[in-house]
């Protein structure tokens, strides 16, 4: 955003109006003249100065100094001599007048009217009688700076404090602007008096905090969409270490490589199944404005190749605004538990009934698996479901447990803290975020322990197999063809060479409101 003077000089109204008055007169004094002009046939008639109905209109000549009085009511004349004044009124019309120097014939009260605009005395009846010009609105970015809050800012702005609580009392909207960090841009808005007239400031890539006036004083919050484009990127690559590696030396961003581990997290194991050699294929969303990244959306289709069996996912949304991935035959990709409720760089501990605990020196069952990950890492929901416990148990240290329906509970131990005000009984949903990672309780370093139980049974989080999502359906079928068909196509040609790798830019564009 480019860096503009806080406040521009704006122009007084004074000289507008003047330039308005003068204008006004001179045009009323060449109105006169035709007017006169076309009344009469001969200016140097004598007539009759008695008739009270006359108007006197001077006329300076530099070859006479003479005086003549034009009546309003002059006879009528023979059609030739009204063709001759006719046209003497439009040359004189017609002749070019110089706005910038008095003109050189005189109405009463003009001489006033000119002294009063040029004069600085308090000209209030003309200025109220005068056209107004219309109300302006000026825009001045502001950088926030160290130390910068919202009162300073206007302070220095020349605006005052009450206004400043009038933007606050809009609502929670408004209270963003209470968290303005250093290097952030506002920009303020001010009338033609210098009065604040409304506000933008960009919460993140994607949205914009706008204050305004709505009607008259009263002022209006609105949180609006930033244009951007929606533009696909397609990606092949081969496995040499690790899929993450491998993805991110392709120029894969992180977040879809963990979207490509969780569409395909039931069908392939990425801690212990991949091999190098292996291959991989990634359509997925970029967000652009302005030519420029401003973040990834959504993964659009994939493939994995391993042990020369191919698995493929599409995305889809059905008519009745269900989304979800699928393979080319319709069947579905997803469960309704996340295979790894965090995202974590190893397991360092697996499910082991008889495990030798590494702080108490005793066989004592380990039932669940420990997912290394650093502190603070987010943990999630692995299905939706209702907190039936939220605080500190034992060896445990910070823990959550779920119950999702009668049959399945999951939990979740050695956390550093609850999101938000999590409570027992509160509702979660699938994959959102309601603790993190920490190391609470007897553990050697940061991790979360997680648990699933069937029945209250503890079982393996890794191989316990979960009922499938329901396919396509029937209805649906012809849908689901018609909109994934480009995007197989495309996967197809994508090809995967054993060297370096460089993504693959389509030739499609949407825009961000298009795309889900």
């Amino acid at each position: 955003m480019q860096q503009r003077p806080l406040f521009k000089q704006q122009r007084k109204p004074s000289r507008l109006i003047r330039r308005t008055a003068l204008l006004g007169i001179g045009t009323f004094a060449l109105g006169a003249v035709a007017w006169q002009l076309a009344q009469t046939g001969d200016t140097h008639q004598p007539v009759d100065q008695t008739d009270s109905h006359d108007i006197p209109l001077v006329i300076d000549r530099p070859d006479s100094a003479s005086t003549t009085n034009l009546p309003t009511d002059a006879p009528d004349k023979a059609a030739a001599e009204n063709a001759e004044n006719l046209d003497q009124a439009a040359q004189a019309f017609t002749r070019p007048v110089s706005l910038t120097s008095r003109p050189n014939f005189h109405i009463p009260g003009a001489k006033e009217a000119l002294k009063a605009i040029e004069s600085p005395a308090d000209n209030t009846a003309m200025v109220e009688n005068a056209p107004q010009a219309d109300e302006s609105v000026a825009e001045h970015v502001v950088t926030v700076k160290p130390g910068d809050t919202l009162s300073t800012i206007f302070e220095q702005a020349g605006l005052g404090y009450s206004e400043v609580l009038r933007i606050l009392d809009l609502g929670d909207e408004a209270r963003r602007l209470e968290r303005i960090r250093p290097g952030e841009t506002l920009v303020l808005m001010t009338d033609d008096a210098e009065q604040f007239a409304g506000l933008k400031y960009e919460l993140n890539a994607e949205s914009e905090l706008n204050i305004f006036r709505e009607t008259g004083d009263d002022l209006v919050a609105e949180i609006n969409d930033l244009p951007s484009e929606t533009r696909e990127v397609a990606v092949g690559g081969q496995i040499k270490g690790s899929l993450y590696q491998s993805a991110i030396a392709t120029g894969v961003p992180p977040a879809q490589i963990m979207q490509l581990a969780e569409v395909f997290g039931w069908k392939v194991d990425f801690l212990r199944d991949v091999r190098n050699g292996d291959q991989f294929k990634l359509i997925y969303e970029v967000r652009e404005r302005d030519g420029e990244s401003i973040g990834t959306g959504k993964l659009v289709a994939a493939e994995f190749i391993t042990g020369g069996q191919s698995i493929k996912a599409v995305r889809y949304t059905s008519p009745d605004g269900t989304t979800g991935y699928y393979e080319p035959d319709g069947s579905s990709l997803e469960r309704g538990f996340l295979r790894h409720p965090v995202e974590f760089s190893r397991i360092s501990s697996n499910f082991n009934p008889k495990r030798l605990h590494p702080i108490h020196n005793t066989v004592r069952p380990h039932n669940g698996v420990d997912l290394a990950a650093p502190t603070g890492t987010p943990v999630k929901s692995a299905a939706s479901g209702r907190v039936t416990f939220v605080g500190w148990k034992h060896g445990y240290g910070k823990v959550i447990q779920v119950r999702h329906d009668a049959k399945y509970e999951t939990l979740y131990a050695h956390l550093s803290g609850f999101k938000g005000n999590l409570k027992r009984g509160a509702r979660v949903d699938k994959g959102a975020t309601i603790g993190f990672v920490g190391m609470t309780g007897a553990a050697t370093g940061p991790h979360l322990h997680y648990e699933f139980k069937v029945h209250g049974k503890p079982l393996d989080p890794v191989k316990v197999e979960l009922p499938e999502a329901n396919p396509i359906a029937s209805e649906h079928r012809k849908d689901f063809l018609a909109q994934t068909r480009a995007s197989l196509d495309q996967l197809a040609r994508i090809s995967v060479g054993t060297g370096d790798h460089r993504t693959a830019r389509l030739a499609q564009n949407r825009h961000a409101s298009d795309s889900d």
